[in-house]
């Protein structure tokens, strides 16, 4: 039997694949440290457990309607309110089994084949091959200095097969946060040319420096009439990435569009984690705080470490809780540096090239203080001493 040119054409996940082969390595007793993965290491919201409990000590976890059960869509729209002084109404709210399903809802719902998708890079790993999942075709997108292309470096990539632009900020990988010039200018091309803009803003309370970057409904008149699409969820600002709860907020005529697309996929996101959910927005930013706290001590730990390699060039993180260093002088190829880390030193990285740009490497800081000290220190003393 053949399998379809998609399941052939598709990469596996650099960063799951990575998760597994770390697992695999410490499981035959190998010394690893894993700077590689994309998850805090930090307690859930109370209201996130309590909520949790309540719902299984009533012995009943069911089906719910395919867009979310209303109290979530409710507590969505507050917490909208809260941090971006906007209300959507519950119509323009779709809860998805995490914010990947939301993207590619977005995509299913808005790209046909052959229509062309811009991708900043550098760009979360996903992004290019679930364009390609829908026949679309990714068209990448990469800075002319810099780590955050500018505008003129999009506009030249658009054509007239140009359906959607994908922007993810604060960035993965880079912890960068896009400029509000930036963001206002792609909105207002956007609307006037009829392009989507899907902007995925999963981190967006994980901003560590002083920066507060404008709402991107602050640039909407009506939402009834604009191209953008939102997204969030509760994984990565919340430490809640095994809930697999994300939501979308568009025109109603494009969340009508996602959430028939999501009936026929997963029916509806799991009740449980939803009323989890519910529980963790209601406390809100007393959580995040706590973890912004956690992730500035360890940001700065990480540069301070990364800055003792000799010949590492970086931008330093602004949000999340990533590193994105350039290590090309020792190695131009990403994905050869990565593999030889692991085997000589132990410590797993995610390539570069994944996210569309060689020569560097996503290092983690959400692990332990002990791993990012060991694990840096070990990446330096193999390069700076000689390794390659």
């Amino acid at each position: 039997m053949e399998l379809s040119k998609i399941a052939i054409s598709l990469k596996p996940s650099a960063t799951l694949k990575l998760n597994e082969l770390a697992g695999k390595l410490k499981s035959e007793g190998r010394d690893i440290i894993h700077l590689g993965g994309g998850e805090p290491e930090f307690d859930l919201p109370e209201l996130a457990v309590k909520k949790s409990i309540e719902k299984l000590n009533s012995k009943r976890v069911k089906y719910t309607p395919t867009s979310g059960i209303k109290s979530l869509k409710k507590q969505i729209s507050d917490y909208f309110k809260e941090i971006y002084h906007f209300s959507p109404d519950l119509e323009n709210i779709v809860v998805s089994t995490g914010a990947k399903q939301c993207i590619y809802n977005f995509l299913m719902a808005t790209v046909n084949p052959g229509d062309e998708v811009i991708i900043l890079a550098p760009y979360w790993v996903s992004y290019t091959e679930m364009v390609s999942m829908v026949y679309g075709t990714p068209v990448v997108v990469r800075p002319s200095q810099g780590l955050i292309p500018s505008l003129d470096d999009i506009l030249n990539h658009i054509t007239s097969n140009t359906k959607a632009i994908m922007i993810n900020s604060p960035n993965n990988p880079s912890g960068l946060v896009y400029p509000d010039s930036l963001v206002e200018n792609l909105i207002d091309y956007c609307s006037r040319n009829n392009i989507y803009l899907l902007f995925d803003s999963i981190y967006d309370q994980l901003i560590i420096d002083d920066i507060t970057p404008k709402p991107i409904f602050s640039y909407i008149e009506d939402i009834e009439k604009s191209t953008a699409v939102f997204i969030n969820g509760v994984s990565k600002s919340f430490a809640m990435t095994g809930f697999r709860i994300g939501f979308s907020v568009a025109s109603k005529e494009i969340s009508k569009a996602m959430t028939k697309i999501q009936a026929q996929i997963t029916s509806c996101p799991s009740e449980l984690s939803q009323e989890a959910s519910v529980g963790a927005l209601i406390e809100g930013r007393k959580f995040t705080i706590k973890l912004l706290e956690d992730l500035k001590r360890k940001r700065d730990l990480l540069f301070n470490e990364i800055s003792k390699i000799k010949k590492a060039k970086f931008q330093k993180s602004q949000a999340t809780f990533y590193g994105f260093i350039d290590f090309s002088e020792y190695e131009k190829d990403s994905s050869k540096l990565s593999s030889i880390l692991i085997e000589k030193t132990g410590v797993v990285t995610v390539p570069g090239i994944e996210f569309g740009m060689d020569g560097y490497l996503r290092i983690s800081f959400c692990g332990s203080d002990s791993d990012i000290v060991k694990g840096v220190g070990r990446i330096r003393d193999f390069l700076d001493g000689g390794g390659l």
